[in-house]
């Protein structure tokens, strides 16, 4: 079975993790695997290592991604989270956007490989 992984950049609000947790989500924080203080580039380069889609707020996320396959390498996927949904209290829309494509890969409705893998979504 294939499942989708998660790896969160340091602006993703921590209770995103909890919650998604709480539905069986594989999550891993940057601060748990001491990448905290990593730029931007680093998050990317772990995530891919790691075979999870990295979950970020990063402005340069669209010129990451392309330089990325333009070097050739792969990435497990990329979420372009919008700042403005932590500060207006769009956690909960966070969570489901989140889950609602871990249950596409996990019951078989999408693939990793066609829905995820070197692709980018917008959590808006």
């Amino acid at each position: 079975m294939n499942e989708l992984k998660f790896y969160f950049d340091t602006h993703i609000a921590k209770a995103v993790a909890v919650q998604l947790r709480l539905r069986g989500v594989d999550v891993v924080r940057c601060e748990e695997v001491g990448m905290a203080e990593a730029s931007d580039d680093e998050h990317m380069e772990y995530a891919a290592a790691a075979g999870r889609a990295l979950v970020s707020m990063d402005e340069d996320f669209m010129g990451r991604h392309y330089r990325w396959l333009e070097a050739g390498k792969t990435h497990a996927g990329l979420f372009r989270v919008e700042s403005h949904l932590q500060q207006s209290g769009g956690i909960g829309r966070i969570v489901m956007t989140l889950f609602e494509y871990h249950e596409l890969i996990t019951t078989g409705a999408g693939t990793l490989e066609d829905d995820i893998i070197n692709q980018v979504v917008f959590v808006k």
